[in-house]
């Protein structure tokens, strides 16, 4: 699985998101992303959010967990300070 794109993560969150923080640290970067939001929902914002977007494989397909490859099992988002893998202070 190749993951989500921000486009993918903007379409299901209704967000706009601007900056990204890659962390090397991040053993899950196919799920978890660290965006700067700059909208939500058409609103003004200034903070950084830790998404954690899961896809379906065809396993999960083929366990009936979801009707087709990529459809979106679970969104999550949590704000955030500091990268939860590296501490680095992310810039307000």
């Amino acid at each position: 699985m190749s993951g989500f794109s921000k486009q993918d993560l903007e379409r299901e969150s209704n967000a706009e998101l601007g900056q990204g923080h890659m962390c090397t640290n991040n053993i899950h970067p196919h799920h978890l992303k660290i965006y700067r939001v700059k909208k939500i929902d058409g609103k003004p914002q200034k903070h950084w959010e830790l998404f954690s977007l899961w896809l379906a494989t065809a396993e999960d397909v083929a366990n009936g967990e979801a009707e087709k490859e990529d459809e979106v099992l679970n969104l999550s988002s949590i704000e955030i300070e500091f990268c939860p893998f590296c501490g680095t202070q992310l810039a307000q």
